[in-house]
């Protein structure tokens, strides 16, 4: 027979949980003692349990490593979805009790994946790499701000914190490295001139589709696909837009390096060049070439009989 499944919503607020199966309803701490209360709570149901927390803001990243710890089944679904979800049920009303019991019904009538250990290490690492390009925005702004002070105490103070972003910048890059050290991935990304580890780490935190995509899918994804601007007779600039800045932003300094150091990928720069291409429309297009090049490298092995 069969073993029941069930489905219990947990809405994860900054300083508590309110989790939901059936008619039954509590509300636990956000908290280390909170998280083993809800895992021993769902231990005691006769039922294999599954999960349903959404995205919010990083507040669910300790309970979702708790879970999975735990070896308890758990989704993470997108929280727009949920009130899509809501508003074609006509559940308009939004409290946490209500969004933890709906949560539930969410899980029962889409039946969401489960999150895997490998993809809670992809989270991690996402984590380390979006600490990293942060602290990286903030000593460039520091160093800026320094240029400009007159204060010799002022200035010694901006020494100090510049000295102290750029510890804390080696200590993530270390972080990273030995995340990624083993990845079969990683290897095959920093393969193709151009792609440094610093790149790698960034595609593989920030892309996870990466491999899985066509590549129309992914140039969109990432915003490198042009796209039409017609209306009647006219016809307009094709132009990219949208997509994941951050991937685009590491995927434009990766494309410079390319330009120039990867044999295929500078052989198709120059050719643009010499179409009459401008320089920013050529690169643009090799970004989005060195894509499709990644994305084909991670796509699984064919097997042909």
């Amino acid at each position: 027979m069969k073993e029941q499944l069930v489905y219990l919503g947990v809405d994860v607020a900054k300083s508590y949980l309110d989790a939901a199966l059936g008619n039954e309803q509590r509300r636990l701490a956000n908290d280390a003692q909170g998280h083993r209360q809800l895992i021993n709570w769902i231990n005691k149901i006769p039922a294999s349990v599954q999960v349903i927390c959404e995205s919010s803001g990083g507040y669910e990243r300790a309970l979702v490593r708790a879970l999975v710890g735990a070896q308890l089944k758990i989704s993470l679904v997108p929280a727009n979805r949920v009130r899509q979800f809501a508003r074609a049920s006509g559940t308009l009303a939004k409290t946490d009790r209500i969004d933890a019991k709906l949560l539930g019904a969410f899980g029962e009538a889409i039946k969401p994946g489960l999150m895997s250990a490998s993809q809670l290490e992809q989270e991690h690492l996402r984590e380390l790499e979006s600490q990293r390009r942060h602290l990286t925005r903030l000593l460039v702004m520091e160093q800026n701000r320094g240029a400009r002070l007159s204060d010799v105490y002022v200035q010694r103070l901006n020494r100090s914190l510049i000295n102290q972003i750029k510890k804390q910048i080696r200590q993530l890059d270390l972080l990273i490295e030995k995340q990624i050290e083993h990845s079969a991935k990683a290897r095959k990304l920093t393969a193709i001139s151009g792609v440094g580890a610093r790149t790698a780490a960034l595609l593989l935190a920030q892309l996870p589709e990466l491999g899985q995509l066509n590549r129309r899918q992914v140039a969109a994804l990432v915003g490198v696909a042009p796209f039409n601007r017609d209306s009647g007779r006219m016809r307009g600039k094709r132009a990219i837009y949208g997509g994941r800045r951050p991937v685009r932003h590491g995927l434009y300094m990766a494309a410079l390096v390319a330009a120039r150091h990867n044999p295929i990928l500078h052989q198709f720069y120059l050719r643009l060049r010499a179409a009459g291409k401008p320089p920013k429309v050529a690169l643009t297009a090799t970004m989005r070439k060195l894509l499709i090049v990644l994305n084909s490298t991670l796509k699984p092995d064919l097997i042909y009989a």
